[in-house]
C-alpha cells in the first residue's frame, strides 16, 4: 500500500531509516523535524515529488495545525503519521531539575498531544488512517535514574491506547513501538563498552513500524510492540 506519508523526527538516525523504509515502499513521504541540517541531508534520499522536507515547531499547535491543513491541501489527508519525536534525560528524582522534568514533558507528551490531535481530525475526516508512535521498554518499568524518562514514555503508551479507542469506529488504528537500545553513533559514543552485536538497528524498527501502517496489520491497535534485537 502507498500514499502519503507524514514522519515527524525525521532527522535523526531512526528517522532516517524510516523515511527510507516508506520510500522503499512506494510512498511520498514528508519528512518533519526542527533541524534544518538535518532535514537537508534527507533531501538527498528521494526526487522532490516522493520526498519533501519541512522544519515545523511542534510545539505550537498553530504550527501543527498548519502543517496538516498544508498537507491536506496538496494531497489528500495522509494514509500514516509516524511520530518519532522524543528525548531523554537521565536524573534521580533527588537530582532532577524543573527544566529537566519540564523537557521530558514538552518533547515526548506535548508533541504527542499535537500531532494525536491532529490526526484524529484529519483521520476521522478520512475515513480512516494509522498512527505509530515511538515509547520504550522503560514505560513498562521505572529503573532508577529514569523515572521521569519513564513517566513520559509510559504517558505515550496510555494516549496511544486512547487514540487507537478513539479511531477505531471510524476505522483508524494507533500503535507503539517499543525499540530496545538502537545502534546508532550516538549510542556507540556514549556507551564505549557496550556491544553493539547486542542492540536493535534502526532498519529493523523502521521496518517493524512500516509494517503497522499497512493492511497487513488491520488487526493490531492500541498496541504496545516490543523491538528488542536479538537479544532480549
Amino acid at each position: 500500500m502507498s500514499g502519503r506519508v507524514l514522519i515527524t523526527g525525521a532527522g535523526g538516525a531512526l528517522g532516517r531509516s524510516v523515511v527510507e523504509r516508506f520510500l522503499d515502499g512506494g510512498d511520498r513521504v514528508l519528512a518533519v523535524d526542527h533541524n534544518e541540517g538535518h532535514l537537508a541531508e534527507l533531501t538527498s534520499l528521494a526526487p522532490l515529488d516522493a520526498l519533501s522536507v519541512r522544519k515545523v515547531d511542534l510545539g505550537s499547535s498553530v504550527d501543527v495545525a498548519r502543517l496538516f491543513d498544508e498537507v491536506e491541501a496538496a494531497s489528500g489527508v495522509p494514509r500514516a503519521v509516524v511520530h518519532l519525536v522524543g528525548g531523554f534525560r537521565w536524573g534521580r528524582f533527588a537530582d532532577l531539575s524543573d527544566a529537566d522534568w519540564d523537557f521530558l514533558m514538552k518533547v515526548n507528551l506535548d508533541t504527542t498531544f499535537r500531532i494525536f490531535r491532529e490526526s484524529a481530525r484529519r483521520f476521522e475526516k478520512a475515513g480512516g488512517g494509522s498512527v505509530v508512535a515511538v515509547s520504550s521498554p522503560a514505560a513498562l518499568l521505572g529503573e532508577a535514574g529514569v523515572g521521569g524518562y519513564a513517566a513520559a514514555k509510559a504517558g505515550v503508551l496510555r494516549m496511544v491506547e486512547a487514540l487507537a479507542r478513539e479511531m477505531a469506529p471510524f476505522g483508524g488504528r494507533a500503535n507503539a513501538v517499543l525499540p530496545g537500545t538502537m545502534d546508532t553513533a550516538a549510542n556507540r559514543a556514549s556507551m564505549p563498552g557496550a556491544n553493539p552485536a547486542k542492540w536493535v538497528t534502526t532498519g529493523a524498527v523502521a521496518s517493524v513500524i512500516h509494517y503497522l501502517t499497512i493492511p497487513a496489520s488491520a488487526a493490531i491497535n492500541g498496541a504496545a510492540v516490543r523491538v528488542p534485537g536479538p537479544t532480549l
